[in-house]
């Protein structure tokens, strides 16, 4: 936003002292369109390159972090420990991984107030790391001012209104999104029909499933509308989905053969 502010106040600077002290014309209101746009991208780029090293940083963090923590739990694994201690203490360890990084990402606020929607970008962010940390009262807080530029995100959004109750708002979030992204959303159409299917409202999932089937060409959706068009809803799984879909919450893996923290890729992105 004070980019933007800053150029335009620069524009009329350049545009008075042209004008009316240099007696130029016509010529000042061009000089001082190409000056301010020339202030406007050089800050739009500066800001780009820092923004994308911060996240850069913590993504490699988040990584070292993940796989050390595997190799650790893997060792011990191997050692014959007790796989559900191995598991319980995993989560911790990612717990305190993913708060650090929730630390982290606060080196960017700075930056969003000379750029116009940095700080819902910058929410997206930080929106999973809450999620995963369940955390969910701050989630619902910073959804309102979260961009929602991802499937992932508008199915952490799908969640929240499916846990709270709220099917009215989830099925018009449904809507907007599944049309936004289009061959992009097999995880909402993927999510939304596992809703429908808990809530008994088979038919409608089924419809879900075909629409989706339809949109993306995709594997799983029309595995998953063939087991609830012959009767065989048990048959119904997302869990090729991998890591995106257990990031949800809503299932746990049936088995994790190597436990240890998931790896997270959190991304936003970057616009003016």
């Amino acid at each position: 936003m004070l980019t933007l502010l800053l150029s335009l106040v620069s524009m009329v600077g350049i545009w008075v002292g042209l004008h009316y002290g240099l007696r130029w014309g016509n010529w000042s209101i061009v000089l001082a369109v190409l000056f301010g746009l020339g202030i406007q991208i050089g800050a739009t780029l500066w800001i780009r390159r820092r923004i994308t090293a911060l996240m850069t940083a913590i993504q490699a963090r988040i990584t070292e972090r993940t796989n050390m923590l595997r190799r650790k739990y893997e060792q011990m694994a191997s050692r014959g420990g007790n796989i559900r201690f191995l598991m319980d203490q995993a989560r911790k360890d990612q717990d305190v991984m993913l708060v650090e990084a929730l630390e982290s990402s606060k080196k960017m606020d700075p930056y969003s107030k000379w750029s116009i929607l940095l700080d819902r970008q910058i929410n997206a962010i930080r929106l999973q790391f809450l999620f995963q940390l369940k955390r969910f009262e701050e989630v619902d807080r910073l959804l309102p001012k979260t961009l929602l530029g991802d499937p992932v995100l508008c199915c952490m959004k799908m969640c929240r209104e499916y846990q709270r109750g709220e099917l009215e708002a989830l099925d018009k979030t449904y809507n907007k999104y599944r049309k936004k992204f289009k061959r992009d959303g097999v995880l909402i159409y993927a999510t939304y029909s596992w809703m429908l299917l808990r809530k008994k409202q088979t038919d409608k999932a089924l419809q879900v499933l075909v629409d989706g089937k339809t949109a993306t060409e995709d594997e799983i959706l029309e595995k998953n509308w063939e087991a609830v068009a012959n009767g065989k809803a048990g048959q119904f799984s997302n869990a090729d989905l991998g890591e995106t879909w257990y990031a949800l919450l809503l299932e746990e893996p049936k088995q994790q053969k190597q436990p240890g923290p998931r790896q997270m890729r959190p991304g936003a992105k970057w616009r003016r």
